[in-house]
């Protein structure tokens, strides 16, 4: 499982980051993507996320939401 802790970063790393990362996935491949909740960051995840149309689920921890993404 591949890992992207996305915490403290702002404009559009995160998108870029997270983009990056789901076009290097292989089919069968998870991703986990940390973000802060309720922040920009969060919104650029989902917004990347929904492009992609790939199955997710999220997790809220405290003050961060985890991001499962599967190919």
């Amino acid at each position: 499982m591949m890992k992207l802790d996305l915490t403290g970063l702002c404009c559009s790393v995160p998108q870029m980051l997270v983009y990056s990362k789901i076009k290097k996935m292989r089919k069968g491949d998870t991703l986990e993507i940390i973000v802060e909740k309720g922040s920009s960051q969060e919104l650029d995840v989902i917004r990347v996320l929904e492009f992609f149309k790939f199955n997710t689920n999220k997790i809220e921890m405290g003050d961060k939401c985890v991001y499962f993404v599967q190919k």
